[in-house]
């Protein structure tokens, strides 16, 4: 990790200002480096604190009856990942464009029945709308989340959501730090909680069971805490 803390990197931003020095904490809180001329999206330290999961850690949901549901999570790591341009798939004219940070969540259920989710964390250029085809701000580094539940009802809200009709919408931008709601479950207090509510999913949809997941309590720190099924059933993270 000690790439995200090197001061050899000089920050764009603070060339194009003509400023003299940039200190470790403007490269932190601005997420973009300079190494050799190529822009490096990088994590900062509000960026982890979406990233306390760790390879193996389990969630423990339980129902009134007493069931469970455990997701066991596997961390796929690509830090300092390099994107490149290619003209006419013609071998070594790849141009080099930037680097990256990203960070993939992999829950997998391994309780009788199959499931999961995945969470993307990455740092990118700033879109400069919701759709990657209205371009770029390269000189921007945008902190950016999205996932998909595998069990989650979801919605059709394409454009928001990275995946189709199960997709988790998570906050965008500077919302990603805040203000977030507080939530109390089995007596532990999370304070850091996103709501991902399904909505109504449309034709392009397949129809789902009772037993889909309409709505989902994610803590930034802790992960999932809360599930509540279009049935009505609610599931809890066991401490």
């Amino acid at each position: 990790m000690a790439t995200f803390h090197s001061l050899k990197y000089v920050f764009i931003g603070c060339v194009l200002l003509g400023s003299s020095a940039c200190t470790k904490d403007e490269l932190e809180d601005n997420g973009l480096s300079n190494v050799d001329g190529v822009p490096y999206y990088h994590f900062t330290d509000k960026d982890r604190l979406w990233l306390q999961v760790h390879q193996g850690d389990e969630w423990r949901m339980v129902n009134q009856q007493g069931y469970q549901r455990v997701y066991r999570a596997g961390i796929i790591e690509d830090i300092k990942g390099a994107s490149h341009s290619y003209s006419g798939g013609i071998p070594g004219s790849s141009k080099l464009l930037n680097y990256y940070d990203q960070v993939t969540v992999r829950l997998s259920r391994t309780d009788s029945a199959k499931g999961g989710a995945d969470l993307r964390f990455y740092r990118a250029a700033a879109m400069l709308t919701n759709l990657s085809s209205g371009g770029y701000a390269t000189n921007v580094s945008r902190f950016y989340a999205e996932g998909e539940w595998y069990d989650f009802a979801g919605n059709t809200d394409l454009i928001s959501d990275y995946y189709s009709c199960r997709g988790l919408k998570f906050p965008s931008n500077t919302q990603l730090n805040g203000p977030f709601q507080q939530l109390t479950v089995r007596g532990r207090q999370y304070g850091e909680v996103v709501a991902f509510i399904a909505s109504d999913r449309g034709p392009t949809c397949a129809p789902v069971s009772a037993s889909f997941m309409r709505e989902l309590y994610y803590d930034r720190q802790a992960g999932l805490v809360r599930m509540v099924s279009l049935a009505g059933e609610v599931w809890e993270r066991m401490p």
